[in-house]
């Protein structure tokens, strides 16, 4: 499903940021609209489990609320859940009635754009974010019963190893917080790839990266790794131009990314134990 198209924010690595797109006008679909596909799907398929896959669907608390009133009044939560993406400093703002009522309409997981867990590279990124505020909304999230997936990048230009540790570190707070509680955390991680239009293309352009060689992807094979199983049905997503722009060398990248993919795997066999 999608909801909306544009996004407001300019993270700087960002295909969608608001200055790589600036002939897009954000648009948002009225809940009536929405509600009726949602209805039409399920009458002609019998979809009762759903996805939005909006830049950012919960990323505007106005928008939020008016999505949710009209959730409400339609009873969507008692017939169907979905998962969306969402905004951290944007659910920071939010109560904890606004999330009780977000999980009584059927939100399920929202993903995340977390990325980093070091504050210099999340003010790189232009984030508007730090580690702190990800953990308390991920800890207030999953407490309300509503899974996180956190999508994370490795490499990332500047990169230093003590950056690199700290959102290793991140990513295993966020586990332990939702060992804790009802909600599950899912790490989902990737190699830095740089792309024509964002902010921080222009920067690599600036410093004397050459445009064809930015846009060389190739595959990587992470299986020496021992990422071979976790990465079943992500092989898709894991490709690279190949070009060390941190300190930390691709090697090592590559190595962090797969011990997270492996550890993320396994935490995903473990059965809880009210399903046991």
């Amino acid at each position: 499903m999608v909801g909306s198209r544009g996004c407001p924010y300019n993270c700087t690595f960002c295909g969608a940021a608001v200055s790589a797109n600036p002939d897009v006008t954000i648009r948002v679909r009225s809940p009536e609209s929405i509600i009726g596909e949602l209805d039409q799907l399920h009458d002609e398929y019998g979809v009762t489990a759903f996805r939005f896959v909006d830049d950012l669907f919960l990323g505007v608390g106005r928008v939020i609320d008016e999505q949710m009133t009209a959730f409400a009044r339609h009873r969507i939560g008692d017939r169907y859940v979905w998962d969306a993406t969402g905004r951290i400093n944007v659910l920071n703002r939010l109560v904890d009635a606004d999330l009780d009522r977000l999980v009584t309409n059927g939100l399920r997981e929202v993903a995340l754009g977390i990325e980093s867990g070091s504050t210099r590279i999340l003010k790189a990124m232009d984030k508007r974010i730090d580690a702190e505020m990800t953990e308390r909304v991920a800890r207030r999230l999953v407490a309300h019963g509503i899974g996180v997936k956190g999508y994370f990048i490795l490499g990332f230009p500047g990169e230093t190893q003590e950056d690199l540790d700290a959102t290793v570190r991140h990513v295993h707070n966020l586990w332990d917080i939702s060992d804790r509680h009802t909600g599950d955390v899912r790490a989902s991680v990737f190699e830095f790839r740089p792309y024509p239009g964002t902010p921080v293309w222009q920067t690599l352009i600036d410093a004397g990266h050459n445009a064809d060689a930015l846009l060389a992807y190739d595959d990587v094979d992470l299986t020496g790794d021992g990422a071979h199983e976790s990465m079943r049905q992500r092989d898709e997503f894991n490709f690279s131009v190949g070009i060390q722009f941190g300190d930390v060398p691709l090697t090592h990248i590559r190595s962090t990314l797969a011990t997270l993919t492996r550890e993320q795997h396994e935490r995903n066999q473990i059965v809880p134990e009210a399903a046991a």
